[in-house]
């Protein structure tokens, strides 16, 4: 995997995770200064108020959120193998970027591969998740998602579930 770094006011971009796996992108703006937004990123309480789709949910979230730092979420609701998604944190800077690895995890929060989550399909042993914020005005942001290594496949499902964790994220905001 060869990732490169780029200047604060640069994406970052990954390089050869999943050359057959289409960037699924999504953006959205939040009423809300671009602080408030980053910090529902930050801990653990703010994201289990938001973090999955409708009809699940995180009861248990492990969260050491600092570049190099880990995290796991648990979920809860529909009836899947998969438990959850651990990973680590490749790089945080303060209201502007969160670049985060992805892999399926089981419930004691271990990272498991796609087959053992019983998830069809070509997936990567790793993916990754890129958070991008911006300040529009000071009471406006932009989030931009970008993710690697879901199959093309699965974008449709990723991209519902996406938005409706970016709905509850809306109304945990206050709005």
């Amino acid at each position: 995997m060869q990732t490169s770094r780029a200047k604060d006011n640069q994406p970052y971009v990954h390089k050869l995770s999943t050359p057959e796996a289409k960037l699924l992108e999504i953006n959205r703006e939040f009423q809300a200064p671009v602080e408030r937004l980053f910090q529902a990123f930050a801990n653990a309480q703010s994201l289990k108020k938001w973090w999955w789709p409708h009809g699940m949910y995180a009861d248990h979230i492990e969260l050491d959120f600092r570049s190099g730092g880990k995290y796991f979420f648990n979920m809860k609701g529909y009836e899947q193998s998969a438990a959850g998604m651990a990973g680590h944190f490749e790089e945080i800077i303060i209201n502007k970027r969160i670049v985060m690895t992805d892999q399926f995890a089981d419930k004691q929060g271990h990272p498991i591969s796609a087959k053992e989550a019983k998830m069809p399909g070509e997936w990567p042993e790793m993916a990754y998740i890129t958070f991008e914020f911006e300040s529009i005005n000071r009471n406006t942001s932009r989030l931009k998602l970008s993710q690697q290594g879901i199959p093309n496949e699965f974008h449709k499902d990723c991209i519902q579930g996406w938005s409706e964790s970016f709905e509850k994220l809306d109304k945990y905001l206050g709005h």
